[in-house]
């Protein structure tokens, strides 16, 4: 109460000496300041005043000090928010790089599985304990082998083009095709005069196998080529009705259905194994060539003839589209 009142008075003092500085002299105003401040802070306490200013001052260097705390805090807040954005954009790096090591890990895996399988392929070759000169010298004999194939190869090829420049010059006669057929004592294209070609049991496996591959991927002219000299050729073995057939396959696929029933006629009146497919497929060229009457007596013999044969169902089928 006594601050307030010295303030009070303080303040009053001064506005009088405004009123009285107009009629006042300098020294005449100081004295009445003077013993205006002397009146009002009469009785009152001045080291309590003191100790406010001094606690006042305090007050202010302490607000100081925090202010100059706070840029600190502010400025290592943003250090900080740097920092994390820093470690964010290396985060999202880092990401990325895992999941590149990720697949190229796994590329490293399905190699490794593909080197393990291979490692079990060659572990299972019957070749345990070979030394490194018998594995050597097996290969040479190998190579050898397939130069000397090769070398068949060629002479086939070439005694195949000149049987068929005879075969052009010398047209051959061939019983025409009937459902009923007769037995034909030789084979289509074949006559007595048609000359033999001398190969080996071993060798005919060889071509028959190449001549497959080449139908399985639809080189059929070089199919015929090969199946066409192992069915001139000197070998007797059934295997050749087999020959018949599947030149009669190569000659359905190039759309010669005509040259196709000559050969499938004749497996058809063999009764071999070939027998109901060859009959199913003279079916199908007769179906080809619109004889839709024909075709029918072909698959209803397949169906008749050979009800429990795997190409029966496919007869079947197709005897109730035709």
């Amino acid at each position: 109460m006594k601050i307030m009142n010295f303030f009070f008075i303080l303040i009053t003092g001064v506005w009088v000496s405004f009123l009285i500085q107009g009629c006042a002299s300098t020294a005449e105003q100081e004295d009445i300041y003077g013993g205006v401040v002397e009146e009002a802070t009469e009785g009152v306490d001045t080291s309590y005043v003191t100790t406010l200013s001094e606690e006042n001052k305090s007050l202010r260097e302490q607000i100081a000090k925090l202010q100059d705390q706070n840029a600190k805090l502010q400025s290592e807040k943003n250090e900080l928010e740097k920092n994390l954005r820093s470690l964010q954009e290396s985060n999202t790096q880092l990401t990325a790089k895992i999941s590149e090591l990720g697949q190229q890990l796994e590329a490293e895996k399905q190699k490794n599985r593909d080197l393990s399988a291979k490692l079990a392929q060659y572990e299972a070759l019957p070749q345990p304990g070979a030394s490194e000169m018998e594995l050597r010298n097996e290969i040479a004999k190998r190579d050898s082998e397939i130069t000397e194939y090769k070398k068949q190869i060629r002479d086939l090829q070439a005694k195949l083009a000149e049987l068929e420049t005879k075969v052009a010059t010398k047209p051959t006669e061939t019983p025409p095709a009937t459902v009923g057929g007769e037995v034909k004592l030789a084979y289509p294209g074949i006559t007595p005069e048609t000359p033999k070609i001398e190969i080996t049991e071993k060798q005919f496996r060889n071509y028959y196998n190449l001549a497959l591959r080449e139908f399985k991927n639809r080189r059929y002219k070089t199919s015929i080529a090969y199946f066409d000299t192992l069915l001139r050729s000197s070998v007797e073995t059934n295997l050749k009705i087999n020959v018949a057939y599947w030149l009669g396959e190569n000659y359905f696929a190039l759309k010669q259905y005509e040259k196709a029933i000559e050969y499938f006629n004749y497996v058809a009146q063999t009764k071999s194994a070939k027998a109901p497919d060859a009959l199913y497929m003279l079916g199908r060229c007769y179906a080809a060539l619109g004889k839709i009457k024909e075709a029918k007596e072909y698959m209803s013999r397949v169906i008749k003839e050979y009800p429990k044969s795997p190409v029966a169902k496919k007869a079947k089928d197709r005897l109730e589209r035709l």
